[in-house]
C-alpha cells in the first residue's frame, strides 16, 4: 500500500503538468493565493476560475472567453501566456470557432404592445367623436331670403304704386350693419387664442426634440486580437454579432444610440466619424466591456 500511494501521487502530478488547469492551480497554491483573491484582482467571476483550474472549458460561452481568462490568470501568476495558449490548443484540439445560435431579437415586449393597442383605440374613438360632432352640427337657415321671396310672390296692388315703392327692406339694414361689429368683437380673442395655442404647441414640439436621436454615424472596429463583439443601433438592427479575428477591420453606418459589448476590450480599437473612441473605464469588468455611444460628438 505504501508503494502504491507514491505512484498515484506521481501520476496525478504528471497529469497536472499536462493540464492547463493543473498548472494554474499549482501556481496559485504555490503563491498561497485563494480563488476569491484572484477573482477580486482580475474582476472575473470565481466560477470561471474554478472551471479553468478543472479544465471544464465547455462551460464558457465561447472559446475566446476561455482564452482571454486564461491569459489574464496566467499573467497574474507569472506564467508564460504564449506557452499556456499553446498547451490550451493541444489540450482542446479546436481551431475553429463554433457556430453560434442566433436568437430572434424582441424589439417590444407584450406590455409595450398592449400600451400601443390601447393608445390606438383611444385615438380611433377621438376621431370618431370629432366626425360625429361635425356631422351633427345644424346648418344656418337663410331666413332673410325666404321673407324676401314671400314678398315678391304677392302681386303688388295696382292702385297704390307709391306704397309699393316704399316697402322698407331698408329697415333691416341697421341689423345687417350691426352684425359685423359683434363679429369683430368675438373674432379678436379667438384669433389671439389660436395664435397663443399655436406658439405653445411649437414650443412643446421643440422641447421634445432630441438632437442626437436618429443621427447616423460611421463606426470602424479594428481587431488587434480575437474579440467576441455584439453591436446594435437605435433601429434594433444587429450590425455585428460574432467573433472578430485579430487583424480584421469592420466599417458600417449606425444610428445613435449604439449598444456595444466587447469580450476582449483591450484587443479592440473603436473609431466614430473618423475620431478615436476610447472604451469607457467604468463600463469594464476585467476585460469585458458593455457601454452605449449616445452622442455623435467624440
Amino acid at each position: 500500500m505504501s508503494r502504491d500511494d507514491p505512484q498515484s501521487d506521481s501520476a496525478d502530478a504528471s497529469d497536472d503538468e499536462l493540464s492547463v488547469g493543473g498548472r494554474l492551480r499549482a501556481a496559485r497554491e504555490a503563491q498561497t493565493l485563494t480563488l476569491s483573491q484572484i477573482a477580486a484582482e482580475l474582476r472575473i467571476e470565481q466560477d470561471f476560475l474554478v472551471a479553468l483550474e478543472h479544465d471544464r472549458l465547455d462551460e464558457f460561452p465561447a472559446p475566446v472567453f476561455a482564452k482571454g481568462y486564461l491569459k489574464q490568470y496566467g499573467g497574474l501568476l507569472g506564467l508564460d501566456e504564449s506557452d499556456l495558449l499553446a498547451q490550451y490548443y493541444r489540450q482542446v484540439d479546436v481551431h475553429e470557432v463554433p457556430v453560434m445560435q442566433y436568437k430572434p431579437i424582441r424589439l417590444r415586449d407584450e406590455d409595450q404592445i398592449r400600451h400601443w393597442l390601447a393608445a390606438g383605440v383611444v385615438l380611433v374613438l377621438l376621431i370618431g367623436g370629432l366626425v360625429a360632432w361635425w356631422l351633427s352640427r345644424p346648418e344656418a337657415e337663410p331666413v332673410p331670403f325666404e321673407r324676401t321671396e314671400g314678398l315678391l310672390e304677392e302681386p303688388p296692388p295696382i292702385g297704390t304704386p307709391v306704397e309699393t315703392v316704399a316697402v322698407p327692406p331698408t329697415v333691416t339694414l341697421p341689423e345687417v350693419v350691426e352684425e359685423p361689429e359683434s363679429a369683430r368683437v368675438v373674432i379678436g380673442p379667438a384669433v389671439e387664442q389660436s395664435e397663443s395655442e399655436q406658439s405653445t404647441a411649437e414650443l412643446s414640439t421643440v422641447a421634445l426634440e432630441d438632437p442626437a436621436a436618429g443621427v447616423t454615424v460611421q463606426v470602424e472596429v479594428n481587431f488587434l486580437e480575437d474579440c467576441w463583439t455584439e453591436i446594435s443601433d437605435a433601429r434594433g438592427e444587429r450590425l455585428f454579432y460574432g467573433l472578430g479575428s485579430a487583424g480584421a477591420l469592420s466599417r458600417f453606418g449606425a444610428q445613435l444610440p449604439i449598444s456595444i459589448f466587447l469580450g476582449n476590450a483591450s484587443g479592440v480599437e473603436l473609431t466614430v466619424n473618423g475620431e478615436s473612441y476610447p472604451v469607457p473605464a467604468g463600463s469594464r469588468q476585467g476585460n469585458l466591456a458593455r457601454f452605449v455611444i449616445a452622442d455623435s460628438g467624440v
